[in-house]
Formats: structure tokens, sequence, C-alpha cells
């Protein structure tokens, strides 16, 4: 249900911007301007609509005001009526963001949930590695004849992923939060938290444009790993537009989301994904073994 609420505005939109000369054809005529603003919530969205006119929309992008909204969610990011994501300032239970044009404006909260206790990949084991440099395989579930073995010792000498308490559990699924984390850590950055577990490798996520921060805890297929590896390697200058695979030699090619094709083209060009009996798979879940060797395979096309 909409319900009206009274907004703050940076730059107030008082009577001083209710009228305004405009030049129409030689003619001066008064801009009518409706400053009139909407907040639909719903669970973790929230919409703020304003008015969108011609009138409306030349006010806006002259004068930019900065709307602020009660915002009760711990971290989130906006959109704007395109759908590009703006800056936004979160803090004391409100949130502002600068308007260019009326239309819609998404709040999305993100983080909405933590697990109780850090995943694998929070960076540590119960068993490090020796001192050495040499490699010991602690996985009672990975066997040297194992295709994901190589990899498997890749992400732990690398520090990229770790055990489960179970072994490796090469068959499991990994979510978005996890690759936020590993990815970040790939970065360099600092990927501990005060709060949620994955907080710090989630901002540098959104702040990197490689996720828009939303559904941590979400199974990630392997369309959507695609997807990140590829925007992580945008923002190092390492995907280079010659580096297109033939996706029409797969069975299953149709079924790549419209958002997945160009990293998917990427990442069969650049022997990142391969494939499974013929098909790409790219709605099926990522498991932990399949994450491992796509990213041992992107460290050795960044090397």
């Amino acid at each position: 249900m909409k319900k009206l609420l009274t907004l703050l505005l940076a730059l107030t939109l008082s009577l001083s911007l209710a009228t305004a000369a405009l030049a129409d054809d030689g003619n001066s005529r008064v801009r009518q301007f409706d400053p009139t603003i909407t907040v639909t919530k719903n669970g973790g969205t929230t919409i703020v609509t304003l008015v969108a006119t011609e009138d409306n929309n030349a006010i806006f992008a002259e004068r930019q005001p900065t709307v602020t909204v009660e915002c009760s969610y711990a971290r989130a990011v906006v959109t704007d009526p395109s759908g590009a994501r703006i800056e936004s300032t979160l803090s004391g239970g409100k949130i502002s963001f600068t308007v260019t044009t009326g239309g819609e404006y998404t709040i999305t909260r993100i983080g909405t949930s933590a697990p109780s206790s850090k995943p694998a990949e929070d960076g540590k084991t119960d068993e490090p590695q020796p001192d050495d440099g040499s490699y010991v395989n602690r996985y009672p579930d990975v066997q040297e004849g194992d295709w994901y073995n190589g990899a498997v010792q890749f992400v732990t000498e690398e520090k990229l992923m770790t055990g489960t308490g179970k072994g490796f559990e090469p068959n499991a699924a990994t979510t978005r939060a996890m690759l936020w984390t590993i990815l970040a850590r790939m970065d360099g950055a600092d990927s501990n938290s005060t709060g949620a577990w994955y907080a710090a490798a989630q901002d540098w996520a959104v702040k990197h444009g490689v996720s828009d921060g939303t559904s941590p805890d979400g199974k990630i297929t392997r369309a959507q790993l695609a997807t990140m590896l590829y925007r992580y390697a945008q923002s190092r200058g390492l995907a280079k537009a010659d580096v297109q695979g033939d996706l029409s030699a797969f069975t299953d090619s149709a079924s790549v989301s419209p958002y997945a094709v160009e990293a998917m083209r990427w990442a069969v060009g650049a022997g990142i994904v391969n494939g499974m009996d013929g098909k790409l798979n790219p709605q099926g879940e990522a498991t932990r073994a399949q994450m491992a060797t796509m990213l041992m395979r992107y460290a050795k096309l960044a090397a």
C-alpha cells in the first residue's frame, strides 16, 4: 500500500522551485512543478517515486536536489529510474541520494541475514599447511586422481578456500557471499568484518561493480559465478574484448540468461568454463570444486 511521506530535502523543494520561468519557442511561460513524492515499502525494497513531468524533470536536472527518506535498513543500495546504481548516504535511520529526474528510485536492502558462524571461506583452518611451503592434502574427500585435486590444492595454498570440517566437500553448493569474500581476498582487500562475516567483502564487491550486494546467502549459479569473475576481470583491465568463445557449441546455450551472455562468452573464450558433456548448465548451482577450478583458471589468466 502506498504511503505518502513527508521527505527531507537537502535542497528544499520550496516555492522557489515550484514556479520558474521557462523559455518556450521565444515565449515565457510558468513552469509547473509538482514535488509530490510517494514511498512504497515491500520487505527489503523501498520505491521512492517522484512525479516525472517535463517541467519536473527540467527542474530536477537543474537543481539536483538530495532526497532523504526514513530507512530502517542497516545497509542498502539505490538505483535510479534507468536501473543504474547511484551514490547514497545511510545515517541515523535515513538514506539520502541525489535525484536528477523524476521516476522511481529503488532502495534495496543488502546483507539481510548472516549465518550464525563463519563458513569455510573465513580464511581460517583447523590444521594449517606446513611452514616450509609444501602442500599436505588434509581433505579426506579429495583424492590425487580427482579432476579437481589440482584446483583444491591451488585455492588452499593461496588461502582462498579452506575445508568445512567434513573435508573440502567438493560437491557442496557455494553462496554469493563466499565468492565476494574469495574475490576480495584475491584482490588483496581486507575481508575481515565486525558485523556480518561477509560485510567487508560485500562492500568491496559493490564498490568494484562485481555484484549488487544482494542475496548474500543465495546459492550461486555457474552463470553468476562466470559473470562476477568477468566483472572482476573488467575492473582489473583483464577482460579483453577479443576473447569471445562460441556458445553455440553447447547444446544448452539458449538457456544462458541475457545478462550473462557476454560473461559466458568471455569465460569460454578464456578457457575458464569448458562445459560438461557438451553443456554449459548456466542455471545449475556452482559446486565448491567447480568454483575452485574456475578460480585457478582465472588466476593463470591474470598471472
